[in-house]
């Protein structure tokens, strides 16, 4: 037989038993969701999946010592850039390095990528500067990002890749030619300085050179999760919120539920009475607006 047959009986009426497990789970999303909402919006954390990649955005590269994909304005080069480590505090261990990762934030505005992706090809992602232009991987390999517009060379596909050696997420970069974003020492030239990176787009497969990490502003990164959730993004973010917007169709129908509600349930709603509410709220008369709308919708014979 290809399967197992259940010797239960199940009778007629018998009603099916709730998962409760489903609803921690739920609930466990929603305490994970708050918590990001509590926590500073403007704080850099690592997302963990690559479609959480939004906004603002700070790509450490897998150098030692570390350094940061960064635009030269002045040299119009993309360098790896160093990066200042942090500090243990006086008379305190040395911070371990997942410690010095956490700790990590963008101290130069040419430092940070702004990233966006079209509509339609969500896994696709652009890279742009502090100054407006966008980062380019061309067919040769070199990379630079002075183009102000983007096309196909400026599409990247960031993919997960796991290690085993770090607490944090790393990600690879593939370009439209299906190569990937590498980081290698750069050859020493006769007195010359170490610690110089190469930048290349032409890597035909993920290693250690390839795998970058990512930190994104916290509410980026909620938005992004809000809206790959769906419908239950949705209900999480209303309840993150307090209720709907002000002003919004949904913030309408719910005050008419409330109190103008007739004819077995029917709620009437239009854009102009949303601008008088809204504006009523505003100038701290909202419930002498809602009596008048009561009044001129005729939803009350006593509110005349």
């Amino acid at each position: 037989m290809s399967g197992v047959i259940s010797k239960k009986l199940k009778f007629k009426g018998d009603k099916p038993k709730k998962k409760k497990r489903a609803h921690r789970e739920v609930d466990d999303d929603q305490d994970e969701f708050a918590a990001m909402a509590a926590a500073d919006p403007k704080g850099w954390i690592f997302p963990d999946d690559p479609l959480d990649i939004s906004g603002p955005s700070y790509i450490i590269l897998p150098t030692s010592p570390l350094t940061c994909l960064a635009w030269d304005n002045t040299r119009q080069r993309v360098v790896a850039a160093p990066i200042d480590v942090p500090e243990a505090p006086e008379g305190a261990e040395e911070l371990s390095p997942s410690e010095v990762l956490a700790a990590l934030e963008p101290t130069d505005v040419n430092t940070v990528w702004v990233v966006s992706r079209l509509s339609g090809s969500e896994d696709i992602i652009s890279l742009r500067t502090a100054s407006g232009t966008f980062l380019t991987a061309h067919p040769s390999g070199t990379l630079t990002a002075s183009t102000p517009s983007r096309g196909p060379l400026e599409a990247f596909k960031p993919s997960f890749n796991a290690s085993a050696s770090s607490t944090f997420p790393s990600f690879a970069l593939q370009t439209q030619s299906e190569n990937f974003i590498s980081v290698q020492e750069a050859p020493i030239a006769p007195g010359g300085s170490k610690n110089k990176f190469e930048l290349r787009a032409d890597a035909k497969e993920v290693g250690e050179h390839e795998r970058i990490r990512v930190k994104c502003q916290r509410e980026f990164v909620l938005k992004a999760r809000l809206e790959r959730e769906g419908r239950a993004g949705v209900a999480i973010k209303r309840r993150l919120e307090g209720g709907p917007s002000v002003g919004s169709v949904e913030d309408e129908i719910k005050r008419n539920r409330e109190a103008q509600t007739w004819g077995a349930g029917r709620v009437v709603v239009s854009e102009s009475d949303r601008k008088d509410l809204k504006k009523a709220r505003k100038e701290g008369r909202l419930a002498e607006a809602m009596l008048d709308r009561r009044a001129a919708l005729k939803s009350d014979r006593y509110a005349k």
